[in-house]
């Protein structure tokens, strides 16, 4: 479902504005998380106010910043180049996880890593600012985007350890919308889709690539570390690649497959060795 959203947010911010795409998008999930919230409502709003301020961050980092920095970095990057930083995050994961759990970092883990990092660089190529300076910009605003759902992952194991994924998902969804809303209507006008073909792409982005995912993600966390479940961001650029190329019309060339192929290499080292 995530391979998939970055093509639909790529056709989406060629009419719409980027903050509004993240903001509509969520809000159309409003009446299903206020009438599950409710549903759990015993006990869970007691606990909420001891937590708030948790699921506040996990609200800001994993909704609000994530897709303020992926919808802003979309409108000046491909699809493709996009898609495959965010699949680097399970190195961001790993590292915070391992600080987390005040875990030193082998050598081997090292070279993974830095392998990966390469890879990165050359699918960003800073060289080419000069050059392409727009989509260099693009590229290290989706790695602000990979940073905050780093921290996201990271820090919402905790939470699915006391609540349900349910409920991590609504929450952590509801609390960043509500710091979509001023981000919005500071930086821009908000700009309300006008054709059907907009709405039908916002509900597949909010129930399908927001709420479903979010919570299969979450659901992920509660049963695995979230070193181990970053593994199945492996095949985002696969899914996103593909399709980009065919609907997009995106060219893949030479120095982006070698790139690829040091990030997705440099993951599997990190999530391997990571399990040792």
């Amino acid at each position: 479902m995530w391979g998939i959203s970055f093509i639909l947010l790529k056709l989406g911010l060629d009419t719409i504005t980027p903050l509004s795409l993240a903001l509509f998008r969520f809000l159309l999930l409003f009446p299903l998380i206020l009438s599950r919230l409710y549903h759990h409502r015993k006990g869970l709003f007691s606990r909420v106010r001891r937590d708030w301020k948790r699921f506040s961050f996990l609200g800001l980092t994993g909704v609000t910043l994530y897709h303020v920095f992926q919808n802003y970095g979309l409108s000046f990057t491909t699809a493709s180049n996009a898609s495959l930083i965010i699949s680097a995050n399970p190195i961001l994961i790993a590292v915070l996880d391992q600080i987390s759990n005040h875990e030193s970092v082998n050598r081997y883990q090292v070279l993974s890593i830095s392998l990966a990092f390469f890879g990165v660089i050359l699918v960003i190529r800073p060289l080419h600012w000069a050059l392409n300076p727009v989509g260099v910009f693009g590229d290290m605003l989706t790695v602000g985007s990979a940073i905050s759902w780093a921290l996201y992952s990271v820090y919402s194991r905790p939470m699915v350890a006391h609540y349900s994924a349910e409920q991590v998902t609504w929450l952590t969804i509801l609390f960043g919308t509500v710091y979509l809303f001023p981000i919005t209507f500071l930086v821009e006008i908000p700009q309300i889709p006008s054709s059907f073909w907009i709405w039908t792409l916002l509900l597949v982005l909010s129930f399908l690539c927001s709420g479903l995912a979010y919570f299969f993600w979450s659901k992920a966390l509660k049963e695995l570390s979230p070193t181990r479940a970053g593994v199945f961001l492996y095949f985002l650029p696969v899914i996103s690649v593909s399709l980009a190329s065919v609907v997009l019309g995106e060219v893949v060339d030479s120095l982006f497959l070698v790139g690829a192929s040091f990030v997705i290499t440099g993951v599997y080292l990190t999530q391997r060795f990571s399990r040792d």
